[in-house]
């Protein structure tokens, strides 16, 4: 008897679960994104405590390089600097971002900034820091 009464319970619970209704799953993308939408960027799905969204794990080189302050942060890793970028900030010339820029960069570059100057990237093309203008 008590066997009959377990099978019930379990019988009725699992039928009642898989009853309730499934959430539909809608998304939009807002009016301005600041990312072009795409498969492997915006998801939606479906977690055991409700809905969730995923995003990549980085930002797109674009936002790295108009908020300088997250350039050298966990959030843009992976993103690779053009030659100018990597010569406007001392923040870029000391991501590893900039690590291949160094064949890019040019003299005038180099010597435009004093502390970009005496940063890693422009060691090829300023050997002698003492071309470089004073720290101020």
């Amino acid at each position: 008897m008590l066997s009959y009464q377990i099978f019930f319970y379990l019988t009725t619970g699992l039928l009642a679960a898989n009853a309730l209704p499934q959430v539909k799953l809608l998304s939009k993308l807002p009016k301005n994104p600041i990312e072009t939408p795409a498969p492997d960027v915006w998801a939606w799905g479906v977690h055991p405590n409700g809905l969730g969204y995923k995003a990549r794990n980085g930002l797109a080189l674009e936002l790295c390089i108009k908020y300088p302050e997250l350039a050298g942060g966990a959030l843009c890793n992976g993103n690779t600097y053009p030659a100018d970028v990597c010569a406007s900030s001392i923040v870029f010339a000391k991501t590893e971002g900039c690590a291949g820029a160094a064949e890019d960069i040019t003299f005038l570059q180099c010597v435009g900034d004093a502390q970009i100057c005496r940063a890693k990237i422009c060691d090829k093309r300023v050997s002698n820091k003492d071309f470089c203008p004073p720290l101020v």
